[in-house]
């Protein structure tokens, strides 16, 4: 996986790393409560959310994003380390480079499409410029925060596959799923602002309940390709069974990766009080702080027009069975309304 070259600005002084960095990964389409979880498994005693971190080249470096501690991310002293540790000075050169490798790169489709892990894992092996600055990547969060475990909630199952198949990183997936009629919903009514460096605001992107419920039914079986290789190193957790006991299913996550003895940020049950964090890609929800209470978010139940949850549930319902969701939900659904 390693070359010798320097071409896309690694210090020079950088050298091979030999011990592993333990990375939780949290995999999943989007809209199912991986920001709130994220920041509550980050806030453990010994662990470190980043949030997305696969967007770091380019909203990170390119586009200079608002960090949810307040700073465009290149004023933030937390990635300015990390950066330097990672790409030296030419970071902008490198970045740009690094996206376009990326996205010539593993794709989720690729976990579907392509008939052997090895075939998969030859393609991985064909990244090895990006590959290499994604370890060193991680390996200066590591010295930067001086955290044990890195939470990352980039959620791209081919992403997944990537830090999966590199020697410097211990992965550990946690596959979050969620309700397709619910994380539909959200996508098309939900509209959220995102923040950019300027101040500005401007809505996030949406999508239709067909792509939400194809693209959700693509990105979980893709995610369970990453149950193959290392099946004690896999979790399925319901976003539904999260938020109905929010501190066990957290206290369990800790057991999964070994860190059981961990302290979580809860008050009670339900009751979290959350701190800042260092993250620059993602829900808008990162930039609060304070105490909160998880509760569980069913409007879809009774938002979401019987006609339109008979839409999703026949695009999903292989899935709905798989991860044992109910084929007639509970709740009282409104007519469709057209117009």
């Amino acid at each position: 996986m390693r070359a010798n070259s320097n071409t896309l600005g690694r210090p020079s002084s950088a050298t091979p790393q030999i011990d592993k960095v333990k990375v939780l990964y949290v995999a999943g389409w989007g809209r199912s409560g991986s920001t709130i979880l994220g920041r509550i498994l980050g806030q453990a005693q010994g662990f470190f959310l980043v949030g997305e971190l696969r967007y770091l080249w380019d909203r990170g470096l390119i586009e200079n994003r608002l960090c949810s501690c307040g700073a465009p991310f290149m004023n933030c002293p937390f990635w300015r380390e990390v950066v330097s540790r990672t790409l030296g000075n030419d970071y902008h050169v490198a970045a740009e480079a690094l996206v376009k490798l990326r996205e010539r790169g593993l794709h989720t489709r690729h976990l579907l499409l392509t008939p052997t892990q090895t075939a998969l894992q030859a393609r991985v092996a064909r990244m090895v410029e990006y590959t290499r600055a994604v370890e060193q990547l991680y390996h200066a969060v590591h010295h930067a925060s001086g955290a044990r475990i890195i939470v990352d909630t980039s959620k791209f199952p081919s992403y997944g596959f990537v830090l999966q198949n590199l020697p410097s990183i211990d992965l550990y997936v946690l596959h979050l799923v969620r309700d397709p009629r619910a994380v539909a919903y959200s996508w098309k009514s939900r509209r959220k602002l995102k923040l950019d460096e300027d101040g500005s605001n401007k809505l996030m992107t949406s999508h239709g309940l067909a792509k939400s419920s194809l693209m959700w039914d693509e990105w979980n079986l893709a995610i369970e390709n990453l149950r193959r290789l290392e099946p004690e190193r896999y979790m399925l957790l319901r976003y539904e069974d999260f938020v109905a006991n929010p501190r066990e299913s957290a206290r369990g996550i800790l057991r999964f990766v070994g860190e059981g003895d961990s302290e979580l940020p809860f008050m009670t049950e339900r009751q979290v009080s959350l701190d800042v964090p260092h993250t620059f890609s993602g829900n808008p929800d990162r930039f609060s702080a304070g105490t909160m209470v998880i509760t569980p978010d069913d409007a879809w139940k009774h938002s979401l027009s019987y006609a339109r949850q008979l839409t999703v549930t026949g695009l999903t319902w292989p899935g709905l069975v798989r991860y044992g969701y109910p084929i007639r939900p509970k709740g009282n659904s409104l007519p469709d309304v057209h117009g």
